[in-house]
């Protein structure tokens, strides 16, 4: 016979544990509001091949984007929400010799679309940055030489507003960080997570590019903070928890 205690920790024991888990050395629990998220613009084409995203963002961005080392966006926008986009695993029935014995076989992984929102300040830099990805992808008219160089006929306008670019100039590489409080013990490199702010896990999302930004209401009601939302198609996401 199994006694209890082979089984159940005292309740004194168990609510020890949970207040060493929420004010011990792990950091706590896991709060929702503390996460980061970056692009790196693609890397093609090369340098002086072809119009690239970064070039159409310095012609067009009227605000200006900085750029890391790593050719990640240096752009400043208050993200409000976002989610790590979830993943299901399809299946297939495979029927066992033994009579009524069904294995659900993997056979494909689904991955979630992405949604972020943001708040727009007073020069609505998310909502611009993400319709001047879109005027890449499908080509605007505002400026349209960059295409098709010497023809500025009418008809050649109407085209290069459909033009389409290659799948790898306009789709970029996006990180979610989850950040989490260091516990009781801090970073030995005082240079290291100077704000006592440590990354959880990261989730990487791979060729991802803006498939829709949302309608932005306006009205004469009383004020409201203005918020955007962008939708993004990905080819698959990759789980980075070292």
């Amino acid at each position: 016979m199994v006694t209890p205690y082979s089984i159940f920790m005292p309740q004194a024991q168990t609510i020890e544990n949970f207040k060493q888990a929420v004010l011990g050395r792990s950091g706590g629990i896991s709060a929702s509001n503390l996460y980061s998220f970056f692009i790196a613009a693609p890397s093609l084409p090369a340098v002086g091949q072809g119009y690239s995203l970064r070039d159409h963002f310095d012609r067009n961005f009227t605000e200006g984007i900085g750029w890391d080392q790593a050719q990640n966006f240096q752009l400043n926008m208050q993200c409000n929400e976002i989610q790590v986009p979830g993943v299901t695993m399809s299946a297939s029935d495979y029927k066992m010799a033994h009579k009524g014995i069904i294995q659900k076989v993997a056979s494909s992984k689904v991955f979630n679309e992405l949604d972020v929102s943001f708040y727009c300040d007073a020069d609505s830099i998310p909502y611009k940055f993400f319709r001047t990805w879109q005027d890449y992808i499908i080509g605007g008219i505002e400026k349209p030489r960059d295409m098709y160089a010497g023809d500025h006929s009418m008809a050649n306008t109407l085209h290069k507003a459909y033009a389409q670019r290659y799948y790898d100039y306009y789709t970029c590489d996006l990180v979610i960080n989850k950040m989490e409080k260091h516990g009781v013990e801090k970073p030995a490199d005082p240079n290291k997570d100077k704000e006592d702010y440590r990354i959880g896990f990261q989730v990487k999302l791979t060729k991802a590019y803006p498939y829709t930004v949302s309608s932005i209401p306006y009205s004469a009601g009383p004020a409201q903070l203005v918020k955007v939302t962008v939708g993004l198609y990905y080819e698959y996401s990759h789980l980075i928890t070292g």
